[in-house]
């Protein structure tokens, strides 16, 4: 019981990994900054500075950020290493291999890290939603605190209830919980000082299960169906790989238009009945399309992961799927971060599959010549 929990916290830092490095491919070129009315979007990386102060939300993507200023509304970044100080007047939202936050935050924190620190300047002015391989709290958390990580260290201050999964819990002679704590950690690995003060009460949850029959029957399906996917066309699904880190902000808010507009245009085909037929074979195709949206992305994690190993042809391809698609569906069994997972997965991989068949059509276009 104890290595499956211990499993799934190296999971949830690999599924962080994932986030970060998908996101952060964005900005492996050169910085740019751009001004959308009150907002801020930076690929490449930024420093703030006090200077450098935000009316609206500060998106930045890159390998380093450093934020020491103000932000009228709320921060989302993905980095490699993020500091972000100074004080965020709405909410966080952040992934990266290291989340250091020392400001103040007026809503709610949402971070997933390798390593994710509130430090004892930090301030979060409601709820604070923290994953990674190792989590501190420092600092100061007004609501709710929920931690995911394999080794959880609280040696601060939290205004209600805190509930922990991991693999080991350290509570420090400086935590002060108001509400309840209760936790999903295994016997023997709970550490709770003796000058810790916690006014409700202390509850040791049951540690889950491993996975349902359906459950390892729809993983095991999504492996040999994309398999025979990839055998069938590699050409093309490889293709559509490698439009993700080319295009990956293209691709993304392509497959997310693409997964929301759909089952709206098949609802309004439905409800007239010339549209029945066409509406059962756009949502067949639909839902085939969505199941298999994360293959590029699996086959392109696989060639990062293989790097000089990977091969070139149809088994470079299968082999780079099976890498990737093993490990992505791993990280996705993981709470918190498995579902972010899925869904950047998602949108990378429908986007990139939509827009090489749009490339496709096009040089058929082009192949033909004038009519």
């Amino acid at each position: 019981m104890v290595s499956h929990i211990r499993a799934r916290s190296v999971l949830s830092v690999l599924g962080t990994v994932v986030v970060a490095s998908t996101l952060s491919c964005v900005g492996s070129g050169s910085r740019s900054y751009t001004r959308l009315g009150d907002d801020l979007i930076v690929s490449g990386g930024a420093a703030l500075y006090p200077g450098d102060s935000v009316s609206g939300d500060a998106i930045i993507v890159g390998r380093e950020v450093n934020v020491r200023t103000g932000i009228g509304g709320d921060y989302l970044g993905a980095a490699g290493s993020q500091n972000i100080g100074g004080q965020i007047h709405g909410s966080i939202r952040a992934a990266g291999g290291e989340v250091h936050v020392s400001g103040t935050v007026d809503r709610n924190a949402t971070v997933a890290g390798g390593s994710v620190t509130l430090d004892s300047t930090a301030d979060v002015a409601r709820n604070a939603y923290l994953v990674g391989g190792n989590v501190w709290v420092k600092g100061a958390v007004r609501g709710n605190l929920l931690a995911s990580a394999g080794n959880v260290t609280i040696n601060g201050t939290v205004g209600r209830d805190v509930e922990v999964r991991g693999d080991e819990l350290h509570v420090g002679p400086h935590a002060v919980i108001t509400g309840n704590l209760r936790y999903r950690v295994p016997p023997g690995k709970v550490h709770i000082d003796s000058a810790a003060r916690i006014s409700g009460t202390v509850t040791a949850l049951p540690i889950s299960k491993g996975w349902s029959l359906t459950r390892w029957l729809w993983t095991l399906g999504f492996l040999v169906v994309g398999a025979v996917v990839v055998a069938l066309i590699p050409r093309f699904t490889g293709e559509a790989a490698e439009t993700i880190p080319g295009r990956p902000v293209r691709s993304a808010l392509t497959g997310l238009g693409w997964l929301i507009l759909v089952p709206f245009g098949i609802f309004i085909a439905a409800i007239t009945v010339i549209g029945v037929p066409l509406a059962i074979v756009a949502a067949l195709l639909y839902g085939v399309a969505a199941y298999l949206s994360t293959l590029p992305f699996s086959i392109w994690i696989g060639r990062l992961l293989l790097a000089a190993r990977n091969r070139a042809g149809r088994q470079g391809v299968l082999l780079s799927f099976l890498v990737g698609g093993v490990l992505l569906l791993a990280v996705q069994a993981v709470p918190v971060v498995g579902p972010l997972v899925a869904l950047v997965a998602g949108c990378l991989g429908f986007g990139a599959i939509v827009l090489r068949a749009l490339a496709l059509r096009r040089e058929a276009r082009v192949a033909q010549g004038p009519l």
